[in-house]
């Protein structure tokens, strides 16, 4: 799992140019297919996993390798969409297509993990700390 730096947000748009950026950097994929992937993601049903908490994830042949990514928003985004409002933590899950059964088991390993409110609640104070 990879903290991203914390930065100041005022809109959805702006974090998803922000991780297209990050996503370029670190998996190879271009930062628009990024951006094109996780909307077309969002469309398919809702990303919001707790009050606040956004998991959006895709898998790629794009992606030179699997990355989880985690960012903390504060400010807190306010309107996502009609439906999401107050994102304050973003996790990313980024898929290499026909990656490695060892690394898809731990990924898998970490999403159970997610349904825990306490292992959510370390996940944003993490993002918290990383970004003081």
């Amino acid at each position: 799992m990879q903290c991203l730096p914390k930065k100041s947000f005022s809109s959805k748009d702006e974090v998803l140019t922000f991780l297209g950026k990050e996503s370029s950097r670190l998996v190879g994929i271009p930062a628009m297919e990024f951006k094109e992937q996780l909307l077309k993601r969002e469309e398919q049903g809702s990303i919001e996993i707790a009050p606040g908490i956004l998991l959006p994830h895709f898998e790629s042949p794009s992606f030179t390798q699997s990355k989880v990514l985690l960012l903390s928003l504060n400010p807190e985004v306010k309107g996502w969409n009609s439906e999401i409002n107050n994102v304050k933590l973003v996790i990313v899950i980024l898929l290499k297509a026909e990656e490695e059964r060892p690394v898809k088991q731990e990924i898998a390993a970490f999403t159970r993990k997610l349904a825990d409110d306490k292992y959510l609640d370390e996940l944003m104070k993490l993002g918290n700390e990383y970004n003081n």
